[in-house]
């Protein structure tokens, strides 16, 4: 009976073990995601307040741009400066146009835009690749269309994965867009901040589960200080 029991003993602790095994590493896999946006407020995000809003756990993009007359704003997470990533996030378009850019810098050619950025875009319209304000000596702008498109009035996923200088757009599970940025003429992006476009006063666009997970090295995400322009204004 002792001998019995001793076995049975074991068999429940390796069990046990090997479920409590099977939670950490869940658990960790999911840890490996870094949630942009906690659904609830525009924490870690800075934007024009009469554009962006939370409403009903998602971003809500819609209105006109307060500082400036015309087009494009950003919503901007600089809390963390990524290199190499794969990045998901859901969106729903019901007007006008949108775009996430990555591997973001602060854009201050134009004083009188405070949201402006420059860096490579997921075009949400088409999923084509765009270089806004490039840093290329080379003129460039449209640097490769996409081959499917997103549906507007529902939700759409988007997927960036951003590998070395391999850049790769998806929607909703279909690859829409490869490429891979050898430009000799300083165009090609290492690492930056995300940033939500606002394309112009017509647009009207959600955003939610917005998440990234870093590849190869966890050291590429690190805190980024506010802008030169966001100091001034605050």
């Amino acid at each position: 009976m002792s001998s019995t029991l001793s076995t049975s003993l074991i068999i429940l602790s390796l069990l046990f073990s090997c479920n409590a095994f099977s939670e950490d590493a869940e658990t960790s896999a999911k840890s490996e995601w870094i949630e942009l946006f906690n659904g609830t407020d525009l924490t870690g995000w800075e934007g024009d307040p009469g554009i962006w809003r939370v409403e009903d756990g998602y971003i809500y993009g819609a209105g006109a741009c307060t500082d400036h007359k015309g087009y494009k704003s950003y919503l901007i997470n600089r809390s963390h400066v990524f290199q190499d990533f794969i990045l998901e996030a859901k969106f729903h378009m019901a007007s006008g146009n949108s775009g996430i850019n990555y591997r973001c810098h602060d854009w201050d050619k134009q004083s009188n835009k405070l949201y402006e950025v420059s860096g490579y875009q997921h075009d949400i319209a088409g999923g084509g690749l765009w270089d806004i304000y490039s840093t290329s000596s080379k003129k460039r702008y449209s640097v490769k269309k996409s081959s499917t498109s997103a549906k507007r009035n529902q939700w759409n996923t988007i997927r960036i994965e951003a590998n070395g200088r391999k850049l790769i757009h998806s929607f909703n599970g279909v690859k829409c867009m490869e490429f891979v940025d050898d430009d000799e003429n300083g165009g090609f992006r290492e690492k930056g901040f995300i940033a939500l476009e606002f394309h112009d006063n017509g647009t009207k666009i959600k955003f939610k589960d917005i998440r990234v997970k870093v590849l190869n090295a966890p050291s590429t995400t690190t805190a980024q200080p506010a802008s030169k322009e966001a100091e001034k204004k605050q």
